[in-house]
């Protein structure tokens, strides 16, 4: 199809759903999509058609129960995983849980380099302890985000290139005042709302 009203359209005729109140959504994560979105979607993307009064959280919801029990069964979380991801064979899934069984399988909660050596091969020896390492990544992230604005500046249009330069100096500013606000991947920021992690290290899907 070549809009998203054409595939939903196509979709409800397809699957005896009304048009009025129905929607398509992203099988993954259920994010909800637009026309520009849907414009924009890479091709074998996978997505959900719900009618009217239907919800859909993503292929992650499969695994909630799991997360829930991470703290007190941890060893029965991972055998869990084990079974589901054998028994399931959607591709999303199967990912997500493979990437569960991984990270609950590592040290987690440890935060000294001392306490998990393994997490730290192939880092800089400066890194003693995971935050500040992670730290150090969301920098260098908001660094290149930085270097790809200035970098695109060669396309705007000539007539609103100093006001470009300002904004841009302006953003530089602020992330320099707030180091680069490195405290976002930072799980030891005392401060909750600074950081986009829980205090174990947990990062959770920001989109709506």
């Amino acid at each position: 199809a070549g809009s998203l009203r054409g595939l939903l359209r196509k979709g409800c005729r397809l699957l005896q759903l009304p048009l009025a109140g129905s929607r398509l959504c992203l099988y993954e994560d259920g994010t909800e999509l637009t026309e520009s979105y849907f414009r924009a979607l890479p091709p074998q993307t996978e997505l959900v058609l719900l009618g009217p009064g239907e919800s859909w959280r993503g292929c992650a919801s499969d695994i909630e129960r799991l997360l829930a029990a991470f703290c007190s069964q941890q060893g029965a979380v991972v055998e869990a995983a084990r079974r589901l991801l054998t028994d399931e064979r959607a591709p999303h899934r199967q990912k997500l849980l493979a990437d569960l069984i991984h990270n609950l399988s590592e040290n987690i909660l440890a935060e000294d380099k001392e306490d998990d050596k393994k997490w730290f091969e192939g880092l800089e020896s400066r890194f003693k302890n995971k935050s500040s390492y992670l730290r150090h990544s969301c920098e260098s992230r908001m660094r290149g985000y930085m270097r790809e604005v200035t970098g695109f500046i060669s396309n705007v249009h000539p007539s609103a290139r100093d006001a470009y330069r300002a904004i841009i100096d302006l953003m530089a500013d602020k992330l320099k005042s707030g180091k680069y606000n490195g405290c976002y991947f930072d799980r030891r920021e005392k401060e909750e709302a600074a950081r986009l992690c829980t205090a174990e290290g947990w990062f959770s899907c920001q989109v709506p």
